[in-house]
């Protein structure tokens, strides 16, 4: 067959795939953006809550950040703190920080922002009866000890220990400032709705479909240009390309890298690419929870987890993945404190024959591995299908099993009725080491079960670090973390990822350091 002839095919092939694509959308997916200051933003999963504490993954606080504001925040561009619903913070002493308040400032209904709306926002998530059955964020905000009212716009924030941390937690995942008195009213009714100060109100929500936001004109920046956003649910890759490509959406996230020239080539659509903050990982279970009390599975054999990390190659899995990654050994990352070229940009040591001694010591008699992954990100369920072949190569038996992206995050965030395996990509927006590790304190090893004398070694050097102010001696507890988690292979770090987004050039957008989809200086030509 002739080279034209090839090319011909491949053309044709293109045009069908598309024409699939726009079969699979609903028919108003594909209605054209309205000219003007209206966006669409297709993104591969919606927020399963709308209240912030509730919900943590990376789509979910992309949407509460265009909704709420925190009290300081980091900057688009440099990613420093910057002052937010405060403006101004003093680190009194080890324990206690003291914040000045914007004045002026009016929730969406109406309600006026204060002292207290700080108080009732956080102390409902760190007091909550529930702990994290209540409020997935619970364990990221129990630092503060009391906060107390200086006056109508002052507060003060006493943390139970010395916090090195304390501003990258301030900052961090549900931090968004709620309506007060609104916000009890909903806390008793059951019904949610999200009230904040940020650039954008809220409209309306369909679960897994969209959800539509509009300019607040009060919003104390000054009110955002774009006027309209509506978020749209597209799990499949290629029918976001294609909602692109039509002209449907403005903005689409997890481009992968064989759409980039057609995005490129095509007449006002463009890619661009950046390094996140999210580290595409491994996740193993070494033991039981409270779900799984009788938990006993293969991976709880430290063996067997080693086994597993010997048979991981990672640079086919970089290859796999088209490039798109620094291959990882941890989740610490420049420039987080305590990351090391140790364990960064590093292979690791890929060793089948090993693996195999391993799994033979340890008497594994072919029992099944239950390995679940969604296909959210770039290249994942690809991912997971040649890991399971590397598995199956040095004698493992595994089980791939495939969700969807609700079902999944359900069964791993909580309940944590994960099995022995699932793949997962983490990010980290606070910038600093104590929420990488955070869920390997003794306390909080829902889906690892992780116990043993290393495993109390590394309980006690986290706890250690979260309340170490001198910065040299807690980076050098970091890196003894690092290097007990790889050495028990707790968890299989694989890469740093690579995302990409496509565009419209009509949007005036690029992503942040942190990826966040916030539209708060977004504009149109």
């Amino acid at each position: 067959m002739t080279e034209p002839t090839n090319r011909t095919l491949r053309r044709l092939l293109i045009l069908l795939v598309l024409l699939l694509a726009a079969l699979a959308l609903p028919a108003t997916a594909f209605a054209q953006t309205t000219p003007g200051s209206q966006i669409t933003i297709a993104i591969g999963e919606l927020p399963t809550s709308l209240d912030p504490p509730r919900d943590w993954a990376i789509a979910s606080t992309w949407v509460h950040m265009n909704v709420f504001d925190c009290l300081i925040w980091r900057d688009r561009d440099t990613m420093e703190f910057t002052p937010f619903l405060a403006t101004s913070w003093e680190n009194v002493d080890d324990r206690t920080w003291r914040m000045e308040l914007r004045e002026g400032v009016t929730f969406h209904n109406g309600e006026p922002f204060d002292a207290e709306a700080v108080v009732w926002t956080y102390e409902r998530i760190y007091t909550a009866p529930g702990g994290q059955a209540d409020f997935i964020t619970f364990n990221q905000w129990t630092f503060i000890e009391e906060i107390n009212v200086l006056g109508p716009y002052e507060v003060e924030f006493v943390t139970r220990t010395p916090d090195p941390a304390f501003l990258s937690r301030i900052a961090g995942t549900g931090c968004g400032i709620q309506a007060p008195v609104a916000g009890r009213e909903m806390a008793e009714s059951g019904n949610y709705t999200p009230i904040g100060t940020g650039p954008y109100t809220f409209v309306s929500y369909a679960r897994d479909d969209n959800l539509v936001m509009e300019a607040n004109p009060d919003w104390f920046f000054g009110a955002p240009e774009i006027e309209r956003v509506t978020w749209r649910s597209v799990p499949e890759v290629s029918t976001r390309v294609a909602s692109l490509l039509t002209g449907a959406a403005d903005l689409i996230s997890g481009v992968p890298f064989q759409d980039w020239d057609r995005i490129n080539a095509n007449d006002g659509t463009t890619v661009t690419e950046f390094l996140t903050t999210q580290v595409m990982m491994l996740a193993m279970r070494s033991g039981a929870n409270e779900q799984f009390p009788d938990y006993s599975g293969p991976t709880e054999d430290v063996r067997i987890r080693q086994a597993i990390a010997h048979a991981i190659d990672r640079e086919t899995i970089i290859d796999v993945i088209d490039g798109l990654g620094v291959p990882t050994l941890s989740r610490m990352t420049p420039p987080t404190l305590g990351w090391s070229p140790e364990y960064y940009d590093t292979y690791g040591d890929y060793d089948p024959e090993r693996a195999m001694e391993l799994l033979a010591e340890a008497g594994y008699d072919g029992e099944e591995l239950t390995f679940h992954t969604s296909a959210t990100w770039i290249n994942q369920r690809a991912l997971a299908e040649v890991i399971t072949a590397m598995l199956q190569a040095v004698g493992l038996n595994v089980n791939l099993q495939i969700m969807d992206t609700t079902t999944f995050r359900e069964q791993i965030y909580f309940p944590y009725q994960n099995q022995e395996l699932y793949l997962d990509a983490l990010g980290n927006s606070f910038f600093d080491p104590w929420i990488v590790v955070l869920s390997e304190r003794s306390d909080r090893r829902e889906r690892s079960g992780w116990s043993g004398p290393v495993a109390d070694e590394v309980d006690a050097l986290i706890r250690a670090a979260a309340v170490n102010m001198d910065l040299e001696e807690r980076e050098a507890q970091y890196q003894e973390i690092q290097r007990l988690m790889l050495q028990e292979a707790v968890t299989l770090p694989l890469y740093q990822m690579i995302d990409a987004v496509g565009t419209s050039d009509r949007l005036n957008w690029s992503p942040p350091q942190d990826g966040f989809f916030w539209m708060g200086n977004a504009t149109l030509d």
